[in-house]
């Protein structure tokens, strides 16, 4: 199986060895009396890995037969991008070329093993996979300075923040292995690699207070002439700013050849192969943006999210300027293929269908089966693993209904009003799992300074009711396997109030017709879905309400403004009926890297550290089902009484 990963890997060195020896073949006589400088590097790179040490789920198209097959796997995790980075550095190696390999930042948050371990399992899993350098990014300060000091003094590579001003901070200011920026040395060649971090940090995360964050731009120019001082005139930035700033820097920066970026969470490049589409829409992987001064240029390149892919870079200079530049990601799979989700089941492949699907696999250069490497994983499964399942077995606070006449242990769930799932029909307000979910977003998002106004996420992706177990206490293995053990992250997404409203009405009707979880269910909002109104003005007195809908103080949705929605990172690409999180958005989806299961752990643990059990909210809800949908009601209805 590792040997995809060599092949795909081999078809990205073929084809700049051709690009090369083609430049030399056009060099007329004349020409070959000119003295060129050149020199070739490759960087591996990956961003925003948010403690994912174990594999995550991928659906993707194969062409089998001439067919689209709709696929799904693991991807990623740890030990396959360990494989992947040690795989490059020996074929760099081999050729004997200079190579290094890049972390744009934020290893923090993401998973439970950040929850149990902080920064201790990111400092040991990423010592063994010989980075040359790392940025900080902002979910390394969301515990402050503390536990990011501590990984800092066991990593076995540099973090880099030339804007980053530590002389202040008393716990900081001694420690060593942060730094501007370092010089590798290729014989007598240098090459200097600096780290952007972002200058608005103290607005996002947990900085300490005596920490200064300096202007991005002016810190890269300035950056960049103290190297060049130096006598480097190859200079690599490794930045966790984000693509639309990174491409800023570019348009206003000179001399910064490549940008290892992070942050914004950007699969870079063209995935329409396997049915996923191209990663962004602002730029190609590894863009060529020009520099103020009109002539040199500089490459930018980013690899995704969550330890999913490994990006790739082959760049040439020529007299100190980057001539080539390219390469690409590649999603980083298992072999276990079956067909894409359906709800909750899944059918495996045929023999025939599943070596079909290897051979497809194999011919593309964005996507490799890659073996995991064996003493990465024997850490998470030795010695992490069983701290998580302990952890899972935590009590986080206790669950209580008044308005329960069955079981005031449990906070029932539905999908679509009226139609009962495992209690209550709550054929009027929806779902009051889903409300606390919902709930859960807002809180976990606006403790880190984001500023949502609002929660709307897919009651699809709330799994079951919460409840109690059978000794009276609700445990945080409950919320993860039972609940919310999609494990999907926390997005924002802006949208102006008109298109929230049609939002709203669109994801109610197609779950009605089309897909029952695709039903809304949100924090901060109520209206009332009149669905024997006419299409267009099905959604009757929308009022946002910051504090919550029980604390009041709601007012009208202003059909202008902008409004952050917090949702899941799966509907936030227009997923599930929600195109116009996709099609209406006023800005690129930012992904926070907190994922939900996490946040509604804290969310309870912080009411009962205030002395409350979890207890039902008001929805927000007030649901009047079209006609065409009434058959499809409990009739009875489920505990009639438990529903508020």
């Amino acid at each position: 199986m590792g040997s995809y990963m060599n092949k795909t890997m081999y078809k990205g060195l073929l084809a700049t060895a051709i690009i090369v020896a083609l430049t030399g073949c056009n060099s007329s006589d004349d020409d070959a009396t000119v003295n060129i400088d050149t020199f070739n590097l490759r960087i591996a790179h990956i961003n925003d890995t948010h403690s994912s040490f174990d594999p995550t789920s991928l659906d993707f198209t194969a062409q089998v037969n001439s067919e689209d097959m709709s696929i799904n796997t693991d991807v990623g995790g740890y030990p396959r991008v360990a494989t992947a980075l040690n795989n490059a550095r020996t074929m760099a190696a081999d050729e004997n070329k200079p190579f290094l390999a890049l972390h744009g930042g934020d290893a923090f948050q993401g998973s439970l093993y950040f929850n149990v371990l902080k920064g201790a399992g990111n400092a040991t899993l990423l010592r063994e996979m010989n980075l040359d350098a790392m940025t900080i990014g902002n979910h390394e300060f969301d515990l402050g300075d503390g536990p990011l000091i501590e990984f800092v003094n066991k990593v076995n590579f540099p973090l880099l923040a030339a804007n980053l001003d530590t002389s202040a901070d008393s716990q900081m200011s001694g420690v060593t292995n942060i730094k501007p920026y370092i010089i590798k040395e290729y014989g007598d060649v240098k090459v200097g690699i600096f780290g952007l971090v972002l200058e608005d940090m103290k607005s996002i995360s947990s900085p300490g207070e005596d920490l200064v964050f300096n202007g991005e731009v002016v810190t890269a120019q300035a950056t960049v002439d103290a190297l060049n001082e130096m006598g480097v005139d190859k200079v690599v930035m490794v930045s966790h700013i984000g693509l639309d700033r990174d491409i800023r820097i570019a348009e206003s920066v000179n001399g910064v050849d490549v940008i290892v970026g992070g942050h914004s969470h950007t699969l870079l490049g063209d995935f329409t192969n396997i049915g996923r589409g191209m990663g962004s829409s602002i730029a190609s992987y590894a863009e060529m943006i020009t520099n103020p001064n009109g002539t040199s240029k500089t490459c930018i390149v980013q690899a995704g999210e969550v330890a999913q892919a490994v990006g790739q870079a082959d760049i040439t200079f020529e007299d100190g300027d980057v001539t080539v530049c390219q390469g690409n990601n590649t999603l980083l799979i298992g072999d276990n293929f079956t067909h894409e989700y359906v709800e909750d089941t899944s059918e495996s492949l045929t023999e025939a269908d599943q070596s079909a699907v290897e051979a497809f696999v194999a011919e593309q250069d964005n996507i490799a089966i890659t073996e995991e490497d064996a003493l990465l994983r024997s850490i998470i499964d030795i010695d992490y693993k069983p701290l998580i399942e302990q952890f899972e077995g935590k009590v986080i606070g206790q669950v209580f209904d008044a308005n329960d006449p069955v079981d005031t242990g449990m906070l029932d769930h539905v999908r679509q009003p009226g139609v009962k799932r495992n209690g209550a029909s709550l054929p009027v307000t929806g779902s009051e799992a889903g409300a606390h979910v919902a709930a859960s977003m807002v809180w976990k998002l606006n403790q880190h300074g984001y500023g949502v106004d609002m929660a709307i996420t897919n009651t699809g992706g709330v799994r079951n009711d919460i409840k109690n177990d059978e000794n009276g206490d609700l445990t945080a293995g409950y919320i993860i396997g039972s609940l919310l053990y999609f494990s999907n992250e926390l997005a924002i997404v802006e949208l102006k109030g008109s298109d929230v409203t049609q939002l709203l009405e669109d994801t109610i009707n197609y779950s009605l017709t089309t897909s029952s979880g695709s039903f809304p269910t949100f924090a901060n909002v109520e209206f009332t879905f009149n669905g024997k109104a006419v299409a267009g003005e099905q959604i009757e007195d929308l009022h946002i309400c910051p504090n919550g809908v029980a604390a009041g103080s709601c007012t009208d949705i202003d059909p202008d403004m902008t409004y952050k929605i917090s949702t899941n990172a799966y509907i936030a690409g227009g997923k599930d009926g929600y195109d116009i999180f996709d099609t209406k958005k006023l800005s690129p989806v930012i992904k926070s890297g907190f994922i939900d299961n996490e946040s509604m752990i804290e969310y309870v643990e912080a009411l009962t550290l205030a002395g409350q059990k979890l207890e039902e909210i008001p929805t927000g809800l007030t649901f009047i089902a079209p006609t065409s949908f009434e058959a499809n009601l409990d009739n009875p209805v489920f505990k009639p009484e438990d529903n508020q």
